[in-house]
């Protein structure tokens, strides 16, 4: 596949699970920028075996957590602005509740929860995306969905 085929094939579902990690557009936007330029320099690494998926994904996490290496806090309620609130609950698939819910999960947890959930990635994929051990993923997947119970439950 070619670099063009692949941004066209796969700038939309990374986009929504950057997006759903990060929240704010302006970010995703850069992070996604980032990881396609990675794609484009190491794509020559790719070998034949190797899922492309899972390949683009684990660059993307890779990005992600750069991010928040950077920037050494999650979006949360305290540090979100109204406008802001507005835009990151406002996901395309994501619905009020999970989007609410969303911002209460550390970054782990909502990377997880959007691999499995949105993306239909079982633990070994997540695995091999994140670096994370599959007990530590199914933990951070429940806890997720913990969250979202809970939100669901206040309302």
């Amino acid at each position: 596949m070619s670099f063009p085929e692949i941004v066209r094939t796969y700038q939309q579902p990374l986009y929504w699970y950057i997006r759903r990690t990060v929240l704010v557009h302006e970010d995703t936007e850069d992070i996604l920028q980032e990881t396609f330029i990675k794609v484009f320099r190491y794509l020559w690494l790719l070998r034949r075996s190797d899922s492309l998926r899972t390949w683009l994904y684990k660059i993307a996490t890779n990005e992600i957590k750069r991010y928040y290496k950077r920037h050494k806090e999650s979006v949360s309620l305290e540090n979100i602005s109204d406008g802001e609130f507005v835009d990151a609950v406002s996901l395309k698939e994501a619905d009020e509740v999970i989007s609410s819910a969303f911002l209460q999960m550390s970054p782990l947890q909502r990377e997880v929860f959007t691999l499995k959930y949105y993306d239909n990635l079982d633990y070994d994929q997540i695995s091999r995306i994140t670096g994370s051990s599959k007990n530590t993923l199914m933990v951070s997947y429940h806890e997720a969905c913990k969250k979202i119970e809970k939100e669901i439950k206040d309302e």
